[in-house]
């Protein structure tokens, strides 16, 4: 097995099935642990599904990025290779960048089984990293159903491969557990948190939508899917209006889910669409508290996103909140996701704005002080180093 301790450089390949421009949490953990590696000298390749677009084969700066040909399922979140010419031609460039460390990122896809098989026929031991907290969740209960069982079938083929085990936060450590895997540490979604809040636009959603300056406005950002609660928070809103609170919500995304909530026909509810990242970074900077009433996360990216740009959190007790919010002094976790807790928790947000400023000012410390990329770029390369010591 390679043991590549005394290379100043190694050189890293990163599986994710879905990579930029695709747009979710594990997307955008890929390229930002690929930026960090890059640069502490690492020569760093990416292997994804060509699911959304790109070039084939391309440069993101430093990072090189291979894309594998792919039939797409479930509307495009579940891609699964096609072994064709092209893939063969494919898997021989990323044989051909001699990389010393596999890392591959989540259990589930049919990519990430044939990341770890690549790992062991160039005698890698793989770190797989998990970035779930629960079982997918498609909105359909007979489709869960099939889903949970795909799941588990792929994590028992994963098991055969022997990956070293990390996780995202603590939550999804203890997640593997489910599965009969012990996590050997977190390698935690980050954030360069001076460089995205500095990112912001120009644009002012408060004079876009209409929104008066003493009204509470939330923000909300991710795919507009069952498990994110979108639904949910629609209609608490909703029921906060009809109750005279002058409480709006922005937002952000694009997803299945998205007839259904403009269908909730609320006057202070905001569908304002996918938004480019300087875009988002405003609507973070210019709300008064982001809301995220999700039903499983590993590290929520956008919870990280919106502490960076001091703006408290009110979200479910998902993976990685309770690292970031350790007690009320750094946000509000609140029990579930049902309409009226979060309308609940929305009101006394409303309430207590002085409340919501400390919170902020206590988030955006915090988060620049635990999560660095540059810190689980160094964990991440000494987790590699320490699955192939043997």
């Amino acid at each position: 097995m390679k043991d590549p301790s005394n290379h100043k450089a190694p050189a890293i390949c990163i599986f994710s099935a879905l990579y930029a421009p695709s747009m979710g949490g594990v997307e955008t953990y890929t390229q930002n642990l690929a930026t960090a590696l890059d640069k502490m000298g690492c020569k760093v390749t990416v292997a994804a599904m060509h699911s959304h677009g790109g070039e084939k084969c391309e440069q993101h700066g430093n990072v090189e990025v291979v894309r594998l040909p792919c039939i797409s399922a479930l509307g495009g979140r579940y891609p699964v290779p096609k072994h064709d010419k092209a893939y063969r031609q494919a898997m021989e460039r990323l044989t051909n960048t001699a990389p010393d460390y596999v890392v591959v990122n989540t259990r589930f896809y049919p990519l990430s089984l044939e990341g770890l098989k690549f790992a062991r026929k160039q005698g890698i031991a793989p770190v797989l990293v998990e970035h779930g907290s629960a079982h997918l969740s498609m909105g359909s209960p007979t489709v869960n159903i099939a889903v949970e069982a795909v799941e588990h079938a792929l994590t028992l083929l994963d098991k055969r491969q022997r990956p070293a085990y990390y996780a995202v936060s603590k939550k999804a450590s203890a997640w593997l557990e489910h599965f009969g895997i012990a996590s050997a540490g977190e390698l935690p979604n980050a954030i360069d948190a001076d460089t995205y809040a500095a990112g912001a636009s120009k644009r002012n959603f408060r004079e876009e939508l209409g929104i008066s300056d003493d009204a509470l406005l939330v923000a909300s950002a991710g795919r507009l899917i069952p498990e994110k609660g979108v639904l949910q928070l629609a209609q608490a809103v909703k029921t906060l209006h009809q109750e005279g609170c002058n409480v709006h919500i922005a937002m952000a995304g694009a997803g299945p889910l998205e007839a259904q909530l403009a269908a909730v026909d609320a006057p202070n509810l905001h569908l304002v669409g996918k938004l480019s990242k300087p875009d988002l970074t405003a609507l973070y900077r210019q709300a008064d508290v982001y809301c995220l009433p999700s039903r499983s996360e590993g590290f929520a990216t956008t919870l990280l996103e919106s502490a960076a740009c001091g703006t408290p959190a009110i979200v479910t007790n998902v993976g990685g909140t309770d690292e970031l919010i350790p007690n009320e002094r750094f946000g509000t976790i609140i029990a579930d996701r049902e309409p009226e807790t979060i309308a609940n928790a929305l009101q006394a947000a409303m309430r207590n704005r002085a409340t919501l400023q400390a919170q902020g000012e206590a988030a955006a410390h915090r988060v620049r002080e635990i999560c660095s990329w540059q810190q689980t770029a160094k964990r991440t390369l000494e987790a590699c180093r320490n699955a192939n010591k043997h």
